[in-house]
């Protein structure tokens, strides 16, 4: 069967819109771990990545995703930003660079069958988040701190494997969702022994973040993932771009065209809809704006306007000239999306990678400086999560010094089911990496005080 043949009613009567069709060659990107049938015959209306989208939206850790701030200290409700937050604004974003890739290009270009459907893009933009931990980068070095004997902790590797491995809705196999969502949500490709460094993790604690990775423990998952491309493209696929030196972590090569797609969308997000919260929390000053230095001529071409002519919207007292400015800002970036690719390999999803136009690409990394230093690197913000990271380690610490009295049931019996203390602390730190912001800190004041 090439396409979904039946619409299903809805219990109100109304029809619901079908879903995009899906080609044969498609379907081995359809298949799932668990080996449950692509389509069925109930509710057939909703095809695969429909199903991966719903399964994503109605998981544990997406719903925490809630209550895990990523401006804690400064946001007192105002502009309430969150992992959620920030999933919602990439999956949006990651619509609107589809549109520019399907109208602002050449439809014979050999990467548009690749296009991802909205029920895809969503699956992976919400996805992508869930394996993020309470108090952001300083709960995941915490958490990684805490394991380092143990395999250690990365929220781009813990996204993989709650995936795949702990979210409950198929037994043995997480969400069990379709491969190309996993493989979108291998935003780093790579094993963690060959890009972690123990020299790196060895300085200040604040310094000991992880490097971007999969658990070498999923290596079958990743393997199962890529088993439509060769092992050539495979392998080369796995392999980081820079190994490790000089005390510092390696990088892990670019993802593929689906993780991309969600990547610049991140970045966009970051760059310009956690600026806009910065604006209105004080955080950013017109003075600072000004010393941006977008490219002339790009400016121009995506009728930008100058960083002075945009700096009377964004910081005068309208508020409907700063959304609007906003969104000038927004489609600066979407128009200037492209698609590059790897001349080593073969497998199309694989090969080609979603990027920004090199003059955009760099005023987003300015964008993106200014974001970290000022806005997510403000004083406030960094307290609440250093505070919050401490207390995320030392919770850790009082549930595994005591867990038989102090853990709930139900956890308990986890913890009791494991077979060596490795996979104790590990599954303890699944738990714990799951909880979001105030539920940490009420353990803490419990346990701890």
């Amino acid at each position: 069967m090439d396409v979904l043949m039946e619409v299903a009613a809805s219990p109100d009567g109304v029809r619901p819109e079908p879903a995009p069709l899906l080609q044969r060659d498609d379907l081995q990107w359809q298949q799932r771990r668990s080996g449950s049938e692509l389509m069925r015959v109930r509710g057939a209306y909703r095809n695969p990545y429909a199903r991966d989208r719903a399964r994503v939206m109605h998981s544990q850790s997406y719903r925490q995703l809630q209550g895990k701030a990523l401006l804690g200290g400064v946001d007192d409700g105002e502009v309430f930003r969150t992992r959620a937050t920030l999933a919602q604004e990439a999956a949006q974003l990651a619509r609107g660079l589809l549109r520019s890739l399907q109208h602002l290009h050449s439809a014979s270009a050999p990467w548009t069958r690749l296009l991802p459907e909205p029920n895809l893009i969503e699956a992976i933009a919400f996805g992508r988040q869930m394996g993020c931990p309470a108090f952001g980068e300083a709960g995941e070095v915490a958490l990684n701190h805490w394991l380092q004997a143990d395999g250690g902790f990365s929220a781009t590797a813990q996204t993989l494997r709650l995936l795949a491995r702990q979210e409950p809705y198929a037994d043995q196999f997480g969400l069990d969702p379709s491969r190309r969502v996993l493989l979108g949500c291998l935003s780093h490709p790579a094993p963690r022994r060959l890009v972690f460094s123990a020299s790196g993790a060895a300085g200040r604690p604040d310094r000991r973040r992880p490097p971007g990775c999969y658990y070498d423990a999923d290596q079958d998952v990743v393997d199962w993932a890529l088993l439509p491309a060769s092992s050539s493209d495979s392998h080369a696929f796995m392999l980081p771009s820079a190994l490790p030196r000089d005390g510092q972590h390696g990088v892990a090569g670019w993802g593929g065209f689906d993780a991309s797609l969600i990547g610049v969308a991140e970045a966009i997000a970051v760059g310009v809809h956690v600026l806009e919260d910065g604006i209105r929390l004080g955080l950013v000053t017109a003075e600072r704006w000004l010393r941006l230095k977008p490219d002339p001529g790009w400016a121009a071409a995506v009728e930008l306007g100058a960083p002075s002519q945009l700096a009377q919207a964004l910081f005068g007292s309208s508020e409907s000239a700063r959304r609007r400015a906003v969104g000038t800002l927004i489609n600066a970036f979407i128009v200037s999306v492209e698609v590059d690719e790897r001349d080593d390999l073969e497998e199309a999803l694989l090969r080609y990678r979603v990027c920004l136009l090199t003059e955009a690409e760099a005023f987003l990394a300015q964008l993106s400086h200014l974001v970290h230093e000022v806005v997510l690197g403000a004083p406030g913000v960094m307290a609440y999560q250093r505070r919050g990271g401490r207390c995320l380690q030392a919770v850790a610490e009082a549930f595994w010094d005591d867990p038989s009295r102090l853990l709930p049931e139900a956890q308990r019996r986890v913890h009791d089911m494991a077979g060596s203390t490795g996979e104790q602390r590990r599954l303890l730190a699944d738990w714990l990496a799951s909880a979001c912001d105030a539920r940490v800190l009420r353990w803490h004041a419990q346990l701890v005080g």
